[in-house]
């Protein structure tokens, strides 16, 4: 655990980040190889979206890639959990680390001989998801041990922060190898990405043998979901979080369509569409890093949930790329900030034994975006991407409200404490 020195106290102005990254060595490795893991993760989904759209002309093969690249987070998240309580958490990072880099060299070896078909980016999209739900895991519950507990709440959000900064440059260089060499050279770049974050991981401490065995003594594999439907907090933000994935999130699947059919910009204006989304989403990740616990966190969390709704919504029915980018940018920035904040209210709540059971059950959540996906494909096919994206958004407009108004713990203050 990072000593004391700069962490706010009661009062205080939380540490930018710019403080953080430099006093907290562990959190500067494990911040730059999520840097490096998500801008790689980023060329690959572009590259295998852009591909897809290619080979079969078919937003619903498009969406499908969408499914098959998030239904490992729904199947694995809770192995993913129990085996980050159960292992060394650098040794699963590392293992997932490599696997993702030789996933990326497969792939472009396959664009290379010309042999790609659908079907094989499908299983790239499910091979990445798998490796990627368990890496994600690893890292969340990284976090909590590389700074003190007064910074928890800000290193999640830095971290979300640092992740979002992703999409400022990952899709941007998948679009611009996808132009100049093609899919081969962004598969290519997502495998130099990973190995690059490998290094880094390699520079973090192992975990001592006393933490990793009072893990493993902790209750079994289910404990994590036992934990969360005891307690009515916990339930809550995994449900808030759950809708927006389900029913809006899907939307970036259909962003190639965008680019190509409604806004008709290419394969650039595609990285461009996603580096606004990903400029709004740094700015409201970093706003949460440096703002004082709130006592009406849950309020805010509705507040923004409904606004990112409205913002998607608004440019689902853009037609101009002047208008659609900006829109992105603010959506970004309310969708960042209540994933921040949900995070950082379930990292403060649960303890480190079971840490990573209940963020796996947490990561479920990510898990219904191929659910919501497939049908947001299906009716983009038949009645038009922006028809499709709004009905996803009034659902989950109306979900937001319904659980809003059964939520009381949600809906009232939040003791300092939680937040």
């Amino acid at each position: 655990m990072a000593d004391a020195g700069i962490g706010a106290t009661t009062g205080e102005r939380p540490p930018s980040i710019v403080q953080v990254l430099a006093h907290r060595p562990d959190f500067r490795n494990l911040w730059l190889g999520t840097l490096a893991t998500q801008s790689g993760q980023w060329v690959l989904q572009v590259a295998i979206g852009w591909l897809m759209l290619d080979l079969t002309d078919s937003a619903f093969w498009v969406g499908l890639t969408g499914f098959a690249g998030g239904m490992p987070m729904l199947l694995l998240a809770i192995p993913a959990g129990v085996a980050t309580d159960r292992f060394d958490r650098r040794s699963v990072l590392r293992t997932c680390q490599l696997g993702l880099s030789v996933l990326g060299l497969a792939l472009a070896t396959a664009v290379l001989l010309d042999i790609v078909t659908p079907w094989q980016l499908l299983l790239g999209a499910a091979c990445n998801g798998s490796l990627m739900t368990i890496n994600n895991t690893a890292r969340q519950t990284m976090i909590p041990a590389t700074v003190p507990r007064q910074e928890i709440a800000s290193a999640i959000a830095y971290n979300t922060a640092g992740q979002s900064a992703t999409r400022l440059v990952g899709p941007s260089l998948a679009g611009f190898s996808i132009a100049a060499v093609g899919g081969a050279g962004a598969f290519g770049l997502q495998a130099v990405c990973l190995a690059l974050a490998l290094l880094l991981t390699l520079q973090l401490p192992s975990e001592s043998d006393n933490a990793t065995t009072q893990r493993r003594r902790a209750p079994g594999a289910l404990e994590g979901v036992r934990a969360v439907r005891q307690d009515r907090l916990l339930r809550d933000l995994i449900l808030l979080a759950g809708i927006p994935t389900f029913a809006v999130f899907p939307y970036m699947q259909l962003l190639p369509v965008y680019a190509r059919d409604i806004l008709a910009i290419g394969p650039q204006g595609l990285g461009l569409l996603l580096a606004s989304s990903g400029c709004g989403a740094v700015i409201g990740a970093l706003l949460v890093g440096r703002t004082s616990p709130s006592r009406q966190a849950g309020r805010t969390l509705f507040a923004a949930t409904i606004a990112y709704c409205l913002l998607v919504l608004g440019f689902a029915y853009a037609k101009s790329v002047w208008l659609s980018a900006p829109l992105l940018v603010f959506a970004g920035i309310t969708g960042s900030a209540y994933l921040s904040l949900n995070n950082a209210i379930l990292q403060m709540h649960v303890t480190d034994e079971l840490r990573g059971r209940v963020v796996g059950v947490s990561m479920l959540t990510w898990g219904l975006m191929p659910l919501g996906a497939l049908p947001m494909g299906f009716l983009a096919e038949h009645v038009g991407a922006p028809a499709a994206i709004a009905s996803g958004v009034l659902l989950a407009i109306g979900l937001t409200i319904s659980l809003s108004f059964g939520s009381p713990l949600l809906a009232a203050r939040l003791p300092n404490e939680q937040v």
